[in-house]
Formats: C-alpha cells, structure tokens, sequence
C-alpha cells in the first residue's frame, strides 16, 4: 500500500472515485465466475496490449492481488511448461521467491539492479540471460520495477527482446504498478 507522511495507508484518489461511481451505480455483491468480471478482463486485456490486440489470441483472468496473480501464472506455468527454470530479478517483490517455488517452478535469478550506481545492470542482466537455458522463463516486471522503480529504457527494452527472441524465452509480466510510474 502506498503511505502517508504518518505511515498510514493512502488510497489513490482514482481508486475513491471508482469507488464512488459504484456506489451510485448500486453495485451487487453477487460472486463472480472463476475467471472473473468478463468486461472488466476484456478492458484490462484491451488497456495491456492495444485497443486492437487480437483477443481471441489472447488469454486472461481476474485475480484477487498482485499475490494471486502471480500463484494462478506460476501453476500455469508449472503444469504447461514443466521442468522450465523461472528467472527472477535481483531484487524484487519479496512474495515472487516463495510464490513460484511453492508453484513447483525452480526458481533461479538474474542480475537487474546495480545498487553502486542505482541504475540499470543492463550488463549483468544480458549476460544472465543469455547464459540461461534456452526456453527458460523470465519474470520482468512490465514498469515500475518492485523494489527499485528502475526501468530498461526503450532502447534497453528493445536489447531485451532481441536476446528474448534469440534465446526463446517464455517471459510472464508481473504488471503490478502498471500506469503508476512517472517520469
């Protein structure tokens, strides 16, 4: 949760107005299906990947938390993509460690922040990459990286995917801050 000056949860004045439009809007608290609010998925998957992303190439499922979403991903991947190692960053969120291994994934990491100059490791973070097995899976964070809201710049990004794209990697975005980075 974001905080305040005092250390008390601060709610973004977006997530209040949502809350007020469902309020006047006299929302019911019937349960969802498995796969969640079917409209919502669809803008979710629609703001994600373009207005005009092709959705029936595309799969998706309203989670409870960033927690939730990451185990529903790591069983997934666990049981379609058995014996894949998952890259993690060094750092990141202190739950993806436990997360993917409890999923059955062996979990390994790579190289991300250099804390000496509070930058990028983009060095590193190649070399671990392209020293991982070939159809290894990597978590990114998509912005906003957790905990160091460090980010590959365009053209690093554009570096990533090409090492990606050689080495065959299956990548699984944790999207958490997605909208919430600022420049």
């Amino acid at each position: 949760a974001y905080r305040d000056s005092s250390g008390k949860p601060w709610v973004l004045p977006s997530v209040r107005a949502a809350e007020d439009v469902m309020l006047k809007a006299n929302e019911n608290k019937e349960y969802l299906g498995i796969d969640g609010d079917p409209a919502f998925v669809e803008k979710a998957l629609k703001f994600a990947y373009g207005a005009d992303a092709a959705l029936d190439r595309i799969a998706g499922v309203q989670t409870l938390s960033g927690t939730g979403a990451c185990r529903i991903g790591g069983e997934f991947l666990a049981q379609f993509y058995p014996g894949k190692p998952i890259y993690l960053p060094v750092p990141t969120w202190g739950n993806h460690h436990k997360i993917f291994a409890e999923c059955g994934l062996d979990v390994q990491t790579y190289r991300y922040y250099d804390r000496s100059t509070n930058r990028l490791n983009l060095e590193g973070m190649m070399e671990d990459l392209r020293s991982a097995p070939e159809g290894s899976i990597l978590l990114l964070h998509a912005c906003a990286h957790n905990p160091t809201g460090c980010d590959p710049t365009v053209k690093q990004w554009g570096q990533l995917i090409e090492l990606i794209k050689e080495k065959q990697h299956l990548v699984f975005f944790d999207s958490a801050y997605q909208g919430m980075r600022s420049k």
